[in-house]
């Protein structure tokens, strides 16, 4: 038995509860610190100060405890109806860049490629972090919609889709700045309709 855990025994083992989100915050530590790629479940038991076997006690494996810390930590931000469409489409390509510059977003694009398509690992993310975060952000284009602000056949998933491909692959495909000005002018080729359109029903 690991010395750490001999001596949490004498003190009186912590609640579940508690010793889990120790684990938690040391492993959140170590992925802000290394990346995915660069935690281990040895450091996350070395940071947290208990056993390997204590880990593993609360997660199969290192897929799973980092979808823990992503499912248990990350903010899901409103983009607030301030009645300017400009503005919020500004504010929420703005919250694209925050998650997947220095959110868990990275880490999930990663995840999902450790995992395989695990099920169990991917289906919380994509329902309680993933599908809100969207859910959101088609708020904002449809609230612009309604407004008649933006077209009313605007794609919105594409819209959405290019948005988050060009910021993930200016991080890793093509390292390199996206500037405010390329934003802007983004923004601006979706404020006059120069952005994927839906199809009619019929033609669809």
């Amino acid at each position: 038995m690991d010395p750490s855990d001999r001596a949490t025994r004498r003190r009186g083992r912590p609640p579940d509860l508690q010793l889990r989100s120790k684990i938690l915050s040391a492993a959140e530590e170590l992925l802000a610190e290394s990346g995915y790629l660069g935690v281990t479940i040895d450091a996350v038991a070395g940071r947290a100060g208990v056993s390997k076997k204590t880990v593993y006690r609360f997660w199969a494996h290192k897929p799973a405890l980092i979808s823990d810390v992503i499912l248990e930590r990350s903010a899901v931000l409103p983009v607030p109806d301030v009645g300017d469409t400009r503005a919020e489409l500004r504010t929420l390509f703005d919250l694209v860049i925050e998650y997947l510059t220095n959110g868990h977003g990275r880490t999930m694009t990663l995840l999902v490629a450790a995992t395989h398509e695990d099920p169990g690992v991917l289906g919380p993310l994509r329902e309680r972090v993933v599908a809100p975060r969207r859910e959101i952000a088609r708020s904002v284009l449809r609230r612009g919609i309604a407004r008649g602000d933006l077209a009313e056949d605007l794609d919105v998933d594409a819209v959405l889709d290019l948005w988050h491909g060009l910021v993930a692959y200016r991080l890793s495909g093509r390292p390199a700045e996206l500037l405010r000005h390329t934003v802007d002018q983004l923004i601006e080729l979706t404020m006059a309709g120069h952005v994927p359109r839906t199809l009619p029903a019929a033609v669809a």
